[in-house]
């Protein structure tokens, strides 16, 4: 795993590939519609300007974990309000900034690297607030590739049907999947014993991940000595699109992307399962 410096880089480049590509969208382009469902190229754009991630870890860094202001307490936390009110929040962002949304969109992007690039070694695990509950700098720094390269991959992938995520942020998405498979596998009582699915990663030395399905919902797990349900194996970036709902099995499988080995029900309704959070 990288270390938090080199992951400060990283997101630090994806701001600049970010910055030089907004000033080529069009009016047109930003009425798009987007690879995140039911969100346009703008509407994407502006729920990564409504998030404050510099300001959350500004005060983790002052011993500050409480809410700021309009957020809830994570003691009232439920998914599935947290999904609708990220919706909101987006939509009033579009509104309130209009046609300087990508302005305010940079600011953010540069205050979030000012932020992350000044922690001191010894402050990365200091906790921050976040609505399930407080995570660590570090955790918060993953967290902001992962939602800054997903989404302008929700947005230039709908542009550019040759679009790749780059290798660091596929490095950071893949340390995410675990908190994205939880929002995206709600509990499902009519699993009568749990669903081992291994995933082996093409090219990435010890990246053998178990995503376990039951009753209770989801997690992902270092591969262990069991035989798994099903086994299936691609590359990084594939793996991510997965588990971030912007690619389904059927169509991972069709275009070969994605190969498994074993019941072939299991490895097909691993998909239909997938709720997305």
């Amino acid at each position: 795993m990288d270390t938090p410096e080199q992951r400060a880089r990283v997101l630090a480049a994806e701001v600049e590939a970010v910055k030089q590509f907004l000033p080529t969208l069009s009016a047109g382009d930003l009425a798009r519609p987007s690879a995140c469902v039911d969100w346009s190229v703008a509407d994407v754009m502006a729920h990564l300007a409504g998030q404050d991630f510099a300001l959350r870890v500004s005060r983790g860094l002052q011993g500050d974990v409480s809410p700021p202001e309009g957020a809830p307490p994570v003691a009232d936390h439920d998914e599935d309000r947290f999904a609708r009110s990220i919706f909101d929040r987006a939509l009033a962002t579009r509104e309130q900034h209009g046609e300087k949304l990508s302005d305010v969109l940079v600011q953010r992007l540069d205050e979030t690297v000012a932020v992350f690039n000044g922690v001191s070694a010894g402050d990365w695990d200091k906790p921050c607030y976040w609505p399930p509950g407080p995570e660590p700098v570090r955790t918060l720094l993953d967290m902001r590739i992962a939602e800054l390269t997903m989404h302008t991959w929700d947005i230039r992938s709908v542009l550019d049907s040759q679009y790749h995520l780059s290798p660091g942020s596929v490095g950071a998405l893949i340390d995410t999947v675990d908190r994205a498979v939880r929002r995206a596998f709600r509990p499902d009582p009519s699993l009568a014993k749990p669903l081992q699915h291994r995933f082996v990663l093409d090219g990435l030395q010890d990246k053998r991940k178990d995503i376990v399905v039951s009753a209770e919902g989801a997690q992902v797990l270092p591969a262990g000595s069991q035989e798994p349900d099903v086994t299936f194996q691609c590359g990084g970036e594939t793996y991510v699109l997965l588990m971030y709902g912007r690619l389904k099995v059927i169509e991972a499988l069709s275009e070969g992307r994605l190969t498994f080995d074993g019941n072939p029900e299991v490895a097909v309704g691993f998909g239909r399962r997938f709720v997305g959070g």
